[in-house]
């Protein structure tokens, strides 16, 4: 088991699902975890599930205000950032071909998928440079570059977006100690999937015609992100790493 004692991390959203289950996997191996998100109540359940070693913090993604607001706070706490896990995002909004998608939704699409993302990266990089250390991982999804979607070309538009600004970035910070690297996950069973199949019914009929029989379970992509994040992938720099059971396969 790796050992992140003394490691400061940080997840953008981390209330629920894949951003829920790696709050709890780096406070498992004695990480001090700073996690945000918008539903109060979600936040301190993952709290007690930490046992003490991860902190909410209630932001919305869609204020630049509010998270120039927490980093603020949090570099006040604490002397460094040695992870990002930027993991917020929102999938059922926005979906449909182009011509039905309210400008509204492509608003918020972008906001929460990619400009959070853009600000977390930017805040963290600050302090990152300062002790020339850190890894970040950005969470892509398959649907941004290796399978093609005709339903969620907003959606898909956001997140290839977040695997060119990975690369990019990478190539820039690589000699300065932080590696920066995204994954795409396939399909995982969380609320946010189960909202976009339109029930937990159909996700598991889905599920079934994908390559090993069941999608992803949350833990399995957080067992990915904790990979990164740790001195076994020192050398892993600007790389997407799919993380899909097979699924762009088909």
């Amino acid at each position: 088991m790796e050992n992140f004692e003394g490691k400061v991390v940080v997840v953008n959203g981390g209330t629920s699902g894949i951003g829920a289950e790696t709050v709890k996997q780096f406070a498992a191996r004695g990480a001090r975890v700073h996690f945000t998100g918008r539903r109060e109540e979600k936040g301190r359940e993952v709290e007690k599930e930490a046992d003490g070693y991860a902190h909410f913090h209630q932001v919305d993604n869609t204020d630049p205000d509010q998270i120039s607001s927490f980093f603020e706070k949090l570099l006040k706490e604490e002397s460094q950032i040695d992870v990002l896990f930027n993991n917020s995002g929102v999938l059922s909004i926005g979906s449909g071909p182009l011509a039905r998608v309210k400008e509204e939704d492509w608003h918020t699409l972008i906001a929460t998928n990619q400009t959070s993302v853009f600000l977390y990266m930017k805040h963290t990089l600050q302090a990152m440079q300062k002790q020339k250390s850190g890894a970040i991982i950005n969470n892509a999804a398959i649907l941004g570059n290796d399978k093609v979607n005709p339903m969620l070309p907003a959606y898909s538009g956001t997140k290839a977006a977040i695997v060119a600004m990975t690369k990019s970035t990478a190539l820039r910070f690589a000699r300065q100690g932080i590696r920066v690297n995204c994954i795409s996950p396939g399909p995982t069973k969380t609320a946010l999937s189960i909202k976009a199949y339109g029930s937990e019914e159909a996700l598991e009929k889905s599920s079934k015609e994908s390559p090993r029989g069941y999608y992803a379970h949350p833990e399995e992509i957080a067992n990915t992100v904790r990979f990164l994040a740790s001195d076994a992938a020192s050398y892993i720099i600007g790389t997407e790493l799919v993380v899909d059971g097979g699924y762009s396969l088909k």
